[in-house]
């Protein structure tokens, strides 16, 4: 092995062993949520943040408002221990608006939940909305019941499984 091969191996190694990536336990129930259901154009797709703190993690969820269907993707985010509070409110805050803050932290991991691990399990519509933006229109508001699966990585998170609920404007 030449000293570059050699030199890429021990990185590799040391990036492995690297605490960064340690197990952490995630619990819904006890984290931070921020719900987003609207940006400056008016009602989206209904955005879920939820900070697990000490944890520096981040589970970011989004209920689709297309129809009533309301499929949900999932990602788990892991930053750096170092990253702090501040640092993932900015982070979150450029998720979903015009990524005001130049200089956010980067997560170190970022893992896609299966499709069938966070389910909309019920929905119950409240009322009718007019859309707060430019583009007008009806929307329907529903409030949803989401159901979130346990999910174990083995060697960077374990997310215990939690419910929530939810507010989804679906166009009339």
């Amino acid at each position: 092995m030449n000293i570059i091969q050699s030199t890429i191996v021990a990185l590799l190694f040391i990036t492995m062993c690297n605490p960064l990536y340690a197990n952490r336990h995630l619990d819904g129930q006890t984290a931070q949520k921020l719900e987003i259901r609207h940006s400056m154009m008016g009602f989206r797709n209904t955005l879920l943040f939820y900070t697990f703190k000490g944890q520096q993690a981040i589970l970011q969820l989004s209920i689709a408002n297309n129809d009533e269907s309301f499929p949900v993707t999932a990602k788990i985010h892991l930053f750096d221990k170092k990253t702090t509070e501040k640092g993932l409110k900015k982070w979150i805050n450029n998720q979903h608006s015009d990524g005001r803050y130049p200089n956010i932290p980067t997560p170190i991991f970022t893992h896609v939940l299966p499709s069938d691990s966070c389910t909309v399990t019920s929905h119950k519509q409240t009322g009718t909305t007019q859309n707060p933006g430019p583009g007008g229109g009806t929307f329907k508001n529903f409030a949803v019941t989401l159901s979130i699966k346990a999910i174990d990585t083995e060697e960077k998170f374990k997310l215990a499984a939690f419910t929530d609920t939810a507010q989804v404007h679906v166009k009339k």
